[in-house]
């Protein structure tokens, strides 16, 4: 069983989009921080889910956005434009949990909700059918 869990901000907003099967997903960067105080360092995670999942992704969250993610990793490597090795990470999320306060008028400092998204079926999200 392979599963990954990270924590960290989203880098762009959202994007909705449909594979060529005609289902819809979202994709967006996930920013992870590594490293340590004295030397930070940033690794950017590719995150895709589809389903329910999705719809709440691209309704409730944005660029800025802590968050939990859990799900399946994959590695692609590939040859760029300049003939050297590169490897990117995609997780295929089936649990996401938002770790920023809700915007609220009643209690703008309160820090302690942690809202939890439905968990979806990942059986019909495959990379094989991602059109990049």
């Amino acid at each position: 069983m392979k599963k990954i869990i990270l924590t960290g901000n989203l880098g762009r907003d959202p994007e909705m989009r449909t594979s060529p099967s005609g289902e819809q997903f979202a994709t967006f960067t996930l920013a992870v921080s590594v490293g340590t105080k004295q030397n930070p360092k940033t690794d950017w995670v590719d995150v895709s889910c589809n389903g329910k999942l999705a719809d709440v992704v691209c309704t409730y969250l944005k660029k800025g956005t802590k968050i939990l993610v859990s799900g399946f990793p994959t590695v692609n490597a590939y040859m760029n434009k300049e003939n050297q090795a590169v490897g990117s990470l995609r997780v295929y999320a089936d649990d996401i949990e938002f770790l920023s306060p809700k915007a609220s008028t009643d209690s703008p400092t309160d820090t302690s909700d942690v809202y939890t998204l439905p968990q979806t079926n990942m059986d019909t999200l495959h990379s094989d059918n991602i059109p990049f």
